[in-house]
């Protein structure tokens, strides 16, 4: 076929070259007996011999560059050809090997085929170790929708048909080979794909994915040539995608290594913790029972003995103080209990309280103001309550010395019943962070305060992960920063906690517009404020 097509060209080139002589020969004979007769009053009818083969010898001389002409005319207007630039792939497969990533490699081997080699649609469809299944990792001239959800099974006919065969499918000559039921599923694999010609993608014979691609238009269509090209292509660039899988099977091993060096860490942490709430239980708790049940001896007694009212007064001092300093060891024996204990209902509302309270004093002290909202109706949560106290107790002081002192720290707590998500922010009016820290906040070791160990926001993150939650921190540098964490909350697993009960009418209206009464203290303002302002 391709013989014959040549034949005619070259016939059809002659016949145009030869009118195109004729037509010149008998330009020149007119234009010489026009000039003969115009300016020199002179017949050349008696001459016609002499003035044409004078138009002979001038067409002569045209005669190569008209050839070159014709021949220019018929490869760039009337038999183009388009002859792709096949070299780019020999630069695209070296290139490659320094590509560690899968989704990197792809797109730049589709988008190389869509923009450089002229194709209307190239995909890439890589074989999924953790799904087993093949799926489009990248795609050019397409739609996310027509991709994005495209899977294949590893024993489709597609698939056995590529491992069988090994070279290249092109569907109009694949389709004829098969049952017309085997065809269709050929067909609509094809067309799913959005591809005329699919280069299989081999690595020492284990098929891990193909090239699928379809030309502009039937004009364009790839040739035997190409075709050729495109699966020595492949077989250079399946390497690279072998050496991706693996680099990120690597990866993957990687963080799983820091998980379980991360859970030690936080082991070794907590262990900490709990021994040295022990003991301060031990060492400190004990002695303040004796101290206030000491004065509270010398206080019955006063009706024996006539106190000095500034005495009875230092003794009810004792006593109150006494009573305070024991219960900040009591809450602070609430995180030495074992984190292996039963899962739980949580209120957040209690445990979010209960931790603060523990830092009040020392809030106080430096003059912050911890303002809380609590967002109702907000279900319990299922977990173990030790682990959220320390999750929060770790976020809220590093809020709290973010600030130093004189700032703000809000806590809001809300259940984002579309997503069914318990969200807790905890905001301060410190110096924010810097963008280029961070993606490194949650880093082990990572810290900016030289006297902070940097373990408690990367043991926060932990913990959160555990729930298949989520944690990430927003800030804008000079502003303050807000770290927020997003526990999922099935329905099945939790119970929505009571409200606090109200029975004023504005109590009411707090309580329809799903806040919590006791944080419209002060003025109708939505923030309960705790501190020294």
């Amino acid at each position: 076929m391709n013989f014959h097509l040549r034949k005619r060209k070259r016939i059809l080139k002659r016949f145009i070259l030869t009118g195109s002589l004729f037509a010149l020969v008998f330009f020149f004979y007119s234009l010489f007996r026009f000039i003969a007769f115009r300016f020199f009053q002179y017949d050349l009818s008696s001459n016609d011999i002499a003035a044409l083969l004078l138009s002979v010898f001038l067409v002569a001389l045209f005669y190569k560059p008209l050839d070159y002409l014709i021949l220019h005319l018929f490869k760039t207007v009337l038999f183009r050809s388009h002859v792709r630039d096949l070299s780019v792939l020999g630069q695209l497969a070296r290139a490659s090997r320094g590509v560690p990533n899968s989704f990197e490699l792809a797109n730049l081997i589709v988008n190389t085929f869509g923009e450089v080699l002229d194709a209307r649609s190239a995909s890439v469809l890589l074989f999924s170790k953790a799904k087993g299944i093949y799926q489009i990792e990248s795609a050019f001239g397409l739609k996310p929708s027509e991709w994005k959800n495209f899977e294949l099974a590893g024993d489709s006919f597609l698939i056995e048909l590529l491992k069988t065969c090994k070279i290249p499918l092109e569907r109009g000559r694949v389709i004829h080979s098969f049952s017309w039921q085997e065809a269709n599923q050929l067909t609509h694999c094809f067309e799913q794909l959005h591809a005329s010609c699919i280069i299989p993608l081999m690595f020492q014979d284990e098929l891990i994915g193909s090239i699928n691609l379809m030309p502009k238009s039937i004009a364009k269509s790839f040739t035997s040539p190409e075709i050729k090209s495109f699966f020595e292509f492949a077989q250079e660039v399946s390497g690279a995608f072998h050496s991706a899988a693996l680099f990120e099977e690597l990866a993957e091993s990687n963080e799983e290594l820091m998980k379980i060096q991360s859970s030690f860490l936080h082991s070794n942490q907590h262990s900490a913790i709990a021994q040295l709430a022990t003991g301060i239980a031990h060492e400190i708790h004990n002695p303040l029972t004796i101290i206030s049940g000491k004065a509270q001896i010398l206080l019955l007694k006063r009706d024996k003995i006539a106190y000095d009212e500034q005495v009875e007064e230092v003794l009810k001092t004792i006593v109150k103080q006494t009573k305070r300093a024991a219960d900040i060891t009591r809450k602070l024996l609430m995180f030495s209990e074992s984190t292996k204990s039963v899962k739980e209902p949580i209120d957040f509302e209690t445990v979010v309280n209960d931790t603060i309270a523990l830092l009040s004093y020392q809030v106080s002290l430096d003059q912050i103001q911890v303002m809380k909202r609590f967002e109702h109706p907000i279900p319990k949560w299922f977990g173990n309550i030790v682990e959220l106290r320390e999750a929060f107790l770790n976020l809220f002081l590093n809020a709290v010395q973010a600030i130093g002192t004189k700032g703000t720290v809000q806590v809001v707590v809300r259940y984002r019943k579309q997503d069914k998500m318990i969200e807790l922010r905890v905001s301060d009016s410190g110096p924010g962070i810097v963008e280029a820290d961070l993606p490194k906040v949650f880093h082990p070791f990572f810290t900016t305060r030289q006297e902070a160990t940097g373990l408690g926001l990367f043991v926060t993150q932990q913990i959160v992960h555990k729930y298949n939650g989520s944690i990430h921190a927003e800030s804008c540098f000079g502003k303050g920063a807000t770290f927020v964490i997003e526990l999922p909350c099935e329905q099945e697993h939790s119970t929505f906690a009571s409200e606090p009960q109200a029975n004023d009418e504005a109590s009411q209206t707090h309580k329809a517009a799903g806040l919590s009464e006791e944080h419209f203290s002060g003025g109708g303002n939505a923030f309960e404020t705790m501190g020294i302002s």
